[in-house]
C-alpha cells in the first residue's frame, strides 16, 4: 500500500533532481524551449515561435509581429511576466503596453539581463476553441501518471496579479466534475464551463505524452481553434504545497515506484 502523500513525493523529487543533481532524461522538460521539441517529436502540436532573444532590448518591434502575440520568459510560473497582447492590450491585466514598456518591465522584473540561460520568447497567440478572443484561452492542466490520467484542472485566467479573479474547475477524462477541492486557495466553480470541441484530442494528447514520459507529469495544454496545443510540462506542481488533505492523499495513492509510473521499488528517506 502507498502511504506517502503526493506532496511528499513532489518534495522528494525536487530534492533528488535539483539539490542532489540526480540525472533524469525528463528533468529539464519544464523549460519553455526544451519541452516543445519533445512534444513535436511525439506528434503533437505546439505554438508557433516567432522569435527567441537573449535580452529585453532585442524584443522585435511590434510592427513586425501579428496584431496578437505572446511575450514570456523561458522560465517561470503562474503567468508571471507574461504579456498576452491583442491590439496593444495585455489580456492578463487589460492594460495597454508599448514595446518600450515591456522592455523596461522585463529588465526590472526578470533576471534576463544577467542570466544567460534565460531567454525571452515571442510566440503565437492561441485563439480559444470557441473563437472568443476577449480573454486568453483556458488552461487545461492534466495530472498524468504515465498513461493514467487522474484529472484535469481547468483555469479561466482573468488576472495575473489577483488570483482570486481566476476561475477553476476539476474534471475527469469524461469532462465530469471530480467533486473535490484540490488546492486550498482555489474554490471550484459550481457551474461547469463549456466542454471544448477538441476535448477528446486534449485527453489523447495528455495521455500520449504521459505514456511517452513514463513518469508523473502535469501536462499543460490549450484548447484552440486548431485543436489541442501544448503549453508546458510541470514536473513539480505547486512545489508540492497547498494541496487539500483529501487531494494529497488521493494523488499520493496513485503514485507508483520512484517517479510515479514505474515498477521501481523505492521508499522515501
Amino acid at each position: 500500500m502507498n502511504d506517502y502523500l503526493f506532496s511528499e513525493r513532489i518534495v522528494d523529487r525536487h530534492r533528488r533532481w535539483w539539490r542532489e543533481k540526480e540525472p533524469h532524461p525528463h528533468k529539464n522538460l519544464a523549460g519553455k524551449l526544451i519541452g516543445p521539441p519533445f512534444v513535436e517529436a511525439s506528434g503533437f502540436k505546439t505554438p508557433v515561435i516567432y522569435s527567441v532573444v537573449d535580452t529585453a532590448d532585442e524584443i522585435p518591434d511590434f510592427s513586425s509581429l501579428p496584431n496578437s502575440f505572446v511575450i514570456k520568459p523561458s522560465r517561470g510560473w503562474s503567468a508571471k511576466n507574461i504579456y498576452v497582447m491583442v491590439d496593444g492590450i495585455n489580456q492578463l491585466d487589460k492594460q495597454a503596453y508599448s514595446r518600450e514598456n515591456i522592455v523596461q518591465l522585463m529588465k526590472e522584473k526578470t533576471v534576463v539581463e544577467t542570466d544567460k540561460n534565460l531567454k525571452i520568447l515571442i510566440e503565437e497567440y492561441l485563439i480559444n476553441w470557441d473563437e472568443d478572443t476577449s480573454i486568453p484561452p483556458y488552461d487545461y492542466k492534466f495530472f498524468v501518471f504515465g498513461k493514467s490520467l487522474a484529472f484535469c484542472h481547468i483555469i479561466e485566467r482573468n488576472s495575473n496579479s489577483d488570483a482570486s479573479m481566476n476561475r477553476h474547475w476539476y474534471v475527469d477524462e469524461n469532462f465530469e466534475s471530480i467533486n473535490m477541492k484540490v488546492i486550498t486557495t482555489q474554490i471550484p466553480e459550481t457551474e461547469m464551463c463549456d466542454k471544448p470541441d477538441c476535448w477528446d484530442e486534449l485527453v489523447n494528447t495528455a495521455i500520449g505524452l504521459g505514456e511517452r514520459l513514463g513518469i508523473f507529469m502535469r501536462v499543460d495544454l490549450y484548447a484552440t481553434n486548431r485543436g489541442a496545443v501544448f503549453g508546458e510540462f510541470t514536473p513539480q506542481p505547486q512545489g508540492g504545497k497547498g494541496f487539500t488533505p483529501a487531494a494529497d492523499r488521493w494523488l499520493g495513492s496513485l503514485w507508483r515506484g520512484k517517479e510515479g509510473a514505474d515498477g521501481l521499488d523505492y521508499h522515501l528517506d
